[in-house]
């Protein structure tokens, strides 16, 4: 099985991609995970410099994501890719790239939420300054206020833009970058909603029932 997950942030698209990978037996690809890899690679790439310079700011270009994400699934007979494609160019490839290999999408997953229930999702992320161990305000919080239960360090925001203001503008960029991708799957019955509120348990669930997988 070949799927695609698309959502915004905090959406809980890693979630759910490491669930379906260990159900299906699939690779589960994520581009912002490849990205820190090769960053903390220390090797001395085109890609890896192409890395370092998206990490100061510069701009994810088409070609890049592709490469990153073609030289993960290459030779895969099925995966679940996290956050690739991200624009319409990017599908263009992805489905030229797939063809050359006789492959075809089976679905292509729209995480669907409140723009309420993504806020609060999102202000609750925190990571311990210390070990890296993360957390959530309200659905895995700490057992010490403040405090990492494993080393004891001081939890942070995940992001520095897991503000407001900044979620906020990133939930109108998400919808108005994304809405054509959307639009570019819809037309060719590869898209599917999946509401993902509630539990992960119960996203999940509902997931299987849509790709008619058993639990």
């Amino acid at each position: 099985m070949r799927l695609i997950l698309i959502g915004p942030p905090g959406a809980g698209k890693g979630t759910q991609g490491a669930r379906l990978s260990e159900r299906l037996g699939l690779p589960s690809v994520s581009t912002g995970t490849l990205l820190r890899q090769l960053l903390a690679s220390g090797e001395d790439t085109l890609l890896v410099r192409e890395a370092r310079q998206i990490e100061q700011g510069a701009f994810v270009s088409d070609a890049f994501a592709n490469q990153l994400a073609f030289s993960s699934i290459a030779g895969q007979a099925g995966f679940v890719l996290d956050g690739y494609p991200r624009s319409v160019a990017q599908a263009v490839a992805l489905d030229g790239f797939l063809k050359e290999r006789q492959q075809v999408l089976d679905a292509v997953l729209i995480f669907s939420l409140t723009p309420e229930t993504l806020s609060t999702r999102l202000l609750g992320r925190r990571l311990c300054s210390c070990c890296g161990a993360t957390y959530h305000l309200s659905a895995a919080p700490p057992r010490v206020v403040g405090k990492c239960d494993r080393c004891g360090g001081e939890l942070v925001p995940r992001r520095e833009d897991d503000q407001p203001e900044k979620i906020a503008l990133r939930q109108r960029l998400y919808e108005t970058q994304t809405a054509p991708l959307i639009r570019h799957y819809q037309d060719r019955g590869l898209a599917r909603e999946v509401l993902v509120e509630g539990s992960p348990e119960v996203v999940f669930q509902r997931i299987c029932e849509l790709l008619l997988i058993s639990i």
